[in-house]
């Protein structure tokens, strides 16, 4: 296991190389974040300090070429290693000049394949589970905002009052208020559901706050606030889909993300309610071994799969 100095070193190395306008290895940094939870904690710790540093140079009178008397600052107390010196330098200016010449985020994109599942630990604290098929938006700006454009995640925030963590899903906001909550943007609904904490659904004059063991289901405009079971909320990050009155076609495409394949729920049965559970590992990438508990028959079409009404 590499000891914290060391993961001090490569979280100052990322602070410095993704404070550059070119860099555009996320992936790799990513991967980085993902590898140890430590590393999370040790990039924030540094870039923050980094932050501070910078803010107390910008500070500082200008002091004349020649001053008559040494002059002497009372520098803020820092955890800094002792291999920080030439590389604190760098980064400090790097970051000086970067904050005066940057005024906009900088959003990148993180992905899933159907069939996959990745969580993605963020510099502030907080993680993020992405089911299959999901596309979320993120900012290395700032890691208090993000947005759902497709697909199914778990949010897991580390709150804090003064600057909340914000998500951005099908038009409308999401405000943590200390908080765990599942969202899915699918077929042009948006369904979020809380476990943990609250969290505002379009905070102002319309906002509707959720609290735990609450779900939201805004379809066409319109939200319907339910009661939902807390040990259901982000299952699916145990293999398990769990439902209560959703429809065949929510199912369908549920099932379609999680196993990696296209299935279809025919307008004969996509409205047709179920409640119930389903272990997504227990059909190996088979959606027909999930027909009996579904009460349909589900034949491959193709390339694809279609749920019908049993013959």
């Amino acid at each position: 296991m590499a000891d914290q100095d060391d993961i001090d070193a490569h979280a100052l190395d990322w602070v410095i190389r993704t404070g550059s306008d070119a860099f555009d290895d996320w992936p790799a940094f990513m991967a980085w974040l993902e590898a140890d939870p430590r590393h999370a904690a040790a990039y924030h710790a540094m870039a923050a300090d980094i932050e501070d540093m910078a803010a107390f140079v910008a500070a500082q009178p200008a002091q004349p070429a020649q001053p008559a008397a040494p002059v002497v600052a009372a520098m803020p107390k820092r955890r800094w290693p002792v291999w920080a010196g030439g590389a604190l330098a760098a980064s400090l200016a790097l970051f000086v000049g970067y904050q005066a010449t940057e005024t906009g985020g900088h959003p990148y994109a993180v992905e899933t394949n159907a069939g996959a599942m990745r969580t993605v630990q963020l510099a502030d604290g907080s993680s993020i589970a992405m089911g299959g098929a999901t596309r979320l938006m993120l900012d290395r700006d700032d890691p208090r905002v993000a947005t759902l454009e497709r697909g199914e995640a778990m949010f897991m925030v580390r709150h804090d009052a003064s600057d909340p963590f914000e998500v951005s899903v099908g038009g409308a906001r999401l405000v943590d208020v200390g908080t765990a909550f599942d969202v899915k943007l699918a077929r042009g609904e948006t369904r979020v559901a809380v476990s943990e904490g609250a969290v505002d659904y379009n905070p102002g004059r319309d906002a509707i706050r959720l609290v735990k063991g609450q779900r939201l289901h805004v379809r066409d405009g319109h939200a319907t606030v339910m009661a939902v079971d807390v040990a259901s909320v982000g299952s699916w990050r145990d293999s398990v889909l769990a439902y209560e009155g959703a429809t065949l076609a929510e199912v369908a495409d549920d099932l379609s993300r999680a196993l990696g394949v296209d299935l279809r729920a025919d307008p004969t049965v996509a409205n047709r309610p179920f409640s119930g559970s389903i272990a997504t590992a227990k059909l190996a990438g088979d959606p027909r071994l999930a027909a009996p508990l579904l009460g349909v028959a589900i034949r491959q079409t193709g390339s694809h799969w279609v749920m019908s009404a049993r013959s």
